[in-house]
């Protein structure tokens, strides 16, 4: 039974760039497998037809699809896995918070080294369990009346499979983290969308869509939008001490100078994403998507996806201000004899990036939540058959992650070819 669970030799030395790649298919494979085995004691076929009209309009179905990735015209609803990898992402945030606020946790990220994460990990696994117990009992409590025989075995059981299977996701996602390409989260939500957009009928759409070609080249700018919100950057321009005395030598204060121009660090400079945060902005506000649906009470046309715009910038300046310390860079530059040209070292320094990175990440929320607005106004004024079956909030997900994966792969086997 041992040797059943342990994973091959030559896929724990993941080395090579094809074995992380087929590590990575596996995992994501298993996973897949894992969503193919329906709960006990669900009528899914009932379930199914209750919930086609609901697919597009309910909230609470748009997460369930993509994280889960179970699909509305697959043949499982629900499985094990249908909690997906919701649980731990509200975990992770939630400790990662608490780590800037609890100087015990922050020690344990920062100083402690491979042991400290390890610890980090732990607790988020502990929290993970806490959330998938509250998760599977709202699923339930949501489902109850598709139940062969609702009675307390049944119920319990449900969540023992529901719990487990999400700690099962957790373990697979660490998998890929530690043997495959990494990003194992954000991998396995993005196979979730995939199947879900395999489970769309695209080619009935298309032909009965007049103006397919024009949807599909305004798809291709949405697409390349969105790349241009993941990887747009600011060059913060820097010069080492080294240089400074030299110029100092030759005479020259004037930085804009021929012999000394800012334009030439740039390959040193320090490079800030204007979307520090990613993708995480749409993955929270799209967690909370469903406890905003109280809103459509006041009969306020678009109140709720106000809200959720006004979510998206939100996590995305402050996830960016927790994550990035101005503090941290200006001793790392401090540490390696750099400082910001035009700017003193210090209080300066900090209060400079400090600024930058606030300024970054409202732009790049406000960009985010135009790239929502433009898909959404798109979709209202041409009604198309196309456009209404994709979620926009997943297609940035998707692409977002696609992006960062190509970026992965290429690196990978870039270093092989520089060690060649």
């Amino acid at each position: 039974m041992k040797q059943f669970l342990s994973f091959p030799k030559s896929l724990k030395t993941q080395n090579n760039p094809t074995e992380k790649i087929l590590f990575t298919f596996l995992i994501l494979l298993l996973f897949r497998l894992g969503n193919t085995i329906p709960l006990s004691s669900i009528d899914q076929e009932a379930l199914k037809k209750a919930f086609l009209q609901l697919e597009n309009k309910n909230a609470f179905m748009q997460i369930l699809n993509i994280y889960s990735g179970s699909g509305m015209s697959g043949r499982t609803l629900l499985s094990p896995f249908s909690l997906g990898i919701i649980p731990y992402i509200n975990a992770s945030i939630l400790i990662d918070l608490l780590t800037t606020i609890i100087p015990t946790l922050e020690k344990l990220q920062s100083e402690e080294g491979e042991l400290g994460r390890q610890k980090i990990f732990f607790y988020k696994k502990v929290v993970t369990l806490g959330f998938a117990i509250f998760q599977s009992a709202f699923l339930i409590f949501s489902l109850q009346g598709y139940f062969y025989n609702p009675v307390f075995s049944n119920f319990f059981t449900l969540g023992l499979e529901l719990v487990t299977g999400s700690l099962v996701i957790v373990w697979l996602s660490n998998l890929i983290d530690t043997k495959g390409l990494g990003n194992g989260t954000s991998l396995i939500i993005f196979t979730n969308i995939v199947i879900t957009l395999l489970n769309k009928d695209f080619l009935t759409s298309a032909r009965q869509d007049p103006f397919l070609i024009s949807e599909i080249v305004f798809l291709c700018i949405l697409f390349i939008l969105i790349c241009f919100s993941q990887s747009a950057r600011i060059q913060i321009e820097v010069v080492s001490a080294r240089q400074l005395a030299y110029l100092e030598k030759m005479g020259k204060s004037n930085f804009s100078s021929k012999i000394f121009k800012p334009s030439q660090l740039k390959e040193s400079g320090l490079s800030i994403r204007i979307n520090q945060a990613g993708i995480f902005p749409i993955i929270i506000a799209s967690n909370l998507l469903p406890f905003l649906s109280f809103l459509n009470s006041f009969k306020i046309p678009y109140l709720t996806t106000f809200f959720y715009y006004l979510l998206v910038i939100c996590f995305n300046y402050f996830y960016t201000l927790v994550f990035w310390d101005p503090e941290k860079i200006s001793e790392q530059l401090r540490k390696a004899s750099v400082s910001i040209v035009n700017v003193t070292p210090g209080k300066e320094t900090i209060s400079y990036l400090g600024n930058v990175v606030k300024s970054t990440s409202l732009l790049g929320g406000i960009f985010l939540c135009f790239i929502l607005f433009l898909y959404e106004f798109i979709k209202q004024v041409s009604q198309s058959v196309l456009l209404s079956q994709l979620n926009i909030s997943s297609a940035i997900i998707l692409v977002g992650v696609a992006y960062e994966l190509q970026k992965t792969i290429q690196s990978l086997y870039k270093n092989i070819i520089v060690s060649i």
